[in-house]
């Protein structure tokens, strides 16, 4: 019986015996090097090198083969083949996961059995190994979920996919060393993190937020998977990930409403650009979902509704509340104002104008020129028209500039108007 031919096929590809035998004997010799160096024993510096190289491993190698194993299934053209199995999304989800970083995982279980007998008295090696598999398996799988993400916009080149994922290496790996370390010291209390009204071991909850991104990751996976497959399921998943993330995150803030709030309409807000470049823009699935809408389906409706719009309506009622309880802030010393609503149509604005693009000839430079557009809008443009003094035109483009809530709404609206005019003649044409 096999549970998972996806699995079962990575693993032959990844594990053959010349493969084996060759990482044992490098990894083999390192650590007989060390072994010299520590005076015939393994001391410090086998443990040095235990904990540098599974770091290396498991998150640049490993993030590497995740990222390949679905990036090569499109170029390679047998990710049809793919499609036309049996398989399920989970199960191809873990099965690439899993198999394609095999050989990864054999190799980290080396370096962290040196690091086991090289660990001194006072290591607390169990909270390591939780911390240390789990810092893997994220970035691991975010790197799936980078590829994954990059194959439905047409990107099959490694190179220029890997390179975020080097920069997230970069960030990464450190605070993930240093947790990791902070967990292998057994002895003294763990300092405290408050979350809402509770205190908290940090150890602890930095050990439930390891597990919850691994959690959300891997789901972010199983979506994308079953669209790849064309299984068509409701926004469950990205709501539930939504109040989430609110609630997670709101704990951390000052209590009270406001801080709540503040959470919710950043996590919303934010999540509707992600949702917006996430998903591929096509002009025919808003012709789909207005169809479905006068049929009054509502489950085509749910299936169809764009993740960006899920997470703009869920921003709303933040802005509402957080516009009616306004509390002024300090802006890096600008002289920029919290409107809330402002803000929203501002999102607005820059989604309209992203969608306007993904509608033209070449929607595959969208994202730059909505980034040169964001840059001209916020910055050059502004800052232009102030140096000149002449601030009016500066919270025309930028309105958070304006001193009056209501003037600042009125520019924002008439530029939100004057995009969605735009994205809407486009849209026509495109259908």
């Amino acid at each position: 019986m096999n549970p998972n031919p996806e699995f079962e096929r990575q693993l032959l590809l990844e594990c053959p015996a010349a493969r084996l035998g060759s990482a044992t004997a490098v990894l083999g010799t390192i650590f007989a090097l060390c072994y010299f160096l520590d005076d015939y024993r393994f001391g410090s510096i086998s443990a040095g090198a235990a904990l540098s190289l599974f770091w290396l491993i498991t998150l640049l190698w490993g993030a590497r083969q995740s990222l390949d194993s679905i990036v090569d299934e499109y170029r390679d053209r047998t990710w049809d083949t793919q499609r036309l199995s049996a398989l399920g999304p989970w199960q191809m989800a873990w099965g690439k996961l899993l198999g394609s970083t095999s050989m990864v995982w054999y190799c980290a279980g080396l370096c962290l059995a040196i690091y086991t007998l090289a660990a001194g008295p006072g290591t607390d090696l169990l909270h390591f190994y939780i911390y240390a598999v789990a810092g893997a398996l994220l970035v691991q799988s975010a790197a799936l979920l980078l590829g994954l993400l990059a194959v439905r916009r047409g990107q099959t080149k490694t190179g220029s996919i890997l390179l975020p994922a080097l920069i997230g290496f970069a960030v990464v790996a450190p605070q993930l060393g240093d947790i990791a370390e902070m967990a292998s010291l057994s002895g003294g209390p763990s300092p405290r993190i408050f979350w809402y009204a509770w205190a908290l071991n940090q150890r602890d909850f930095v050990q439930f937020s390891l597990f919850c991104a691994v959690f959300w990751c891997m789901a972010a996976n199983y979506r994308l998977l079953a669209q790849a497959l064309g299984l068509r399921k409701p926004p469950s998943a990205w709501l539930g990930f939504i109040v989430f993330l609110i609630v997670y995150l709101g704990g951390l803030l000052p209590s009270g409403s406001y801080a709540l709030a503040t959470a919710g309409f950043g996590v919303c807000g934010g999540l509707t650009y992600l949702g917006l470049v996430a998903e591929p823009q096509e002009a025919m699935r808003i012709k789909r979902l207005l169809d479905y809408y006068r049929q009054r389906n509502w489950r085509r409706v749910a299936e169809e509704v764009p993740l960006s719009w899920l997470s703009f309506s869920l921003a709303v009622p933040f802005a509402l509340y957080l516009s009616a309880n306004r509390v002024h802030f300090a802006w890096f010393e600008l002289s920029l104002h919290s409107y809330p609503l402002v803000a929203l149509l501002l999102i607005w604005r820059d989604c309209a104008i992203y969608v306007y693009f993904c509608y033209g000839k070449n929607p595959q430079r969208a994202l730059n020129l909505t980034l040169l557009a964001a840059v001209l809008l916020y910055g050059v443009l502004p800052g232009l028209f102030g140096a000149l003094g002449i601030s009016g035109l500066s919270a025309l483009f930028f309105p958070l500039w304006a001193d009056s809530a209501l003037a600042a709404l009125l520019y924002a609206a008439l530029q939100c108007g004057a995009v969605l005019y735009l994205v809407r003649q486009r849209w026509q044409h495109a259908v």
